[in-house]
């Protein structure tokens, strides 16, 4: 049984970075020694186009820093919403909508100081693009920008296995899916509208 169904599937890396564009922040689980539920933690991610790899970092104390290298699922959640049959005059019953993503990959945690200080450049540079004046990096002096570091621990993510799930009415005549995006745009779900 293919679940979800292969219509709602899309596993073209390009669509799935265009969400993860809109949805960065990744729930990251990863395996626990101590229990048998995976470990969970949440941190915005960046891909790196020239390297195709998955950046970011997380506080010094988080648990995922008592591992080297380790596989790890990234769960990325893009918009979603209910679907009323109130928003076409072929739906018969409500459903949910939804655009998310798995990927998994091999987590790395880097310790080089001059990689470190690249990828917080890197990762502060393009969270910092929208607005007029973007904060630099290079704006903390050595001191601060050390002791930030002595709390925080930078990762790269190798993904070998992307899978796009997008519900999003594929199976339903162009008819009705121009009726559902336009209802959901004009009820203010303008980014689950634009998905559609």
């Amino acid at each position: 049984m293919t679940y979800p169904a292969a219509y709602f599937q899309d596993n073209s890396q390009a669509r799935i970075l265009a969400l993860v564009e809109q949805a960065p922040l990744a729930t990251i689980l990863f395996a626990s020694e101590s229990e048998q539920l995976n470990d969970a933690i949440y941190a915005p991610l960046v891909f790196d186009e020239s390297q195709q790899l998955f950046i970011g970092h997380v506080a010094a104390n988080n648990p995922l820093t008592q591992y080297q290298s380790i596989k790890v699922k990234m769960l990325f959640h893009g918009p979603n919403g209910y679907l009323s049959p109130n928003h076409s005059d072929e739906l018969v019953v409500p459903t949910w909508l939804y655009a998310n993503t798995q990927l998994t990959g091999e987590l790395i945690f880097v310790r080089e100081h001059e990689q470190k200080l690249s990828m917080m450049n890197f990762i502060t540079d393009h969270f910092e693009q929208s607005f007029a004046n973007p904060w630099p990096v290079s704006a903390l002096d050595d001191v601060k920008r050390d002791a930030m570091f002595k709390h925080i621990e930078f990762f790269t993510i190798c993904v070998n296995n992307w899978q796009g799930h997008f519900k999003l009415s594929q199976h339903k005549p162009q008819r009705v899916r121009e009726q559902i995006k336009q209802s959901l745009s004009d009820q203010g779900s303008t980014a689950l509208a634009e998905q559609i």
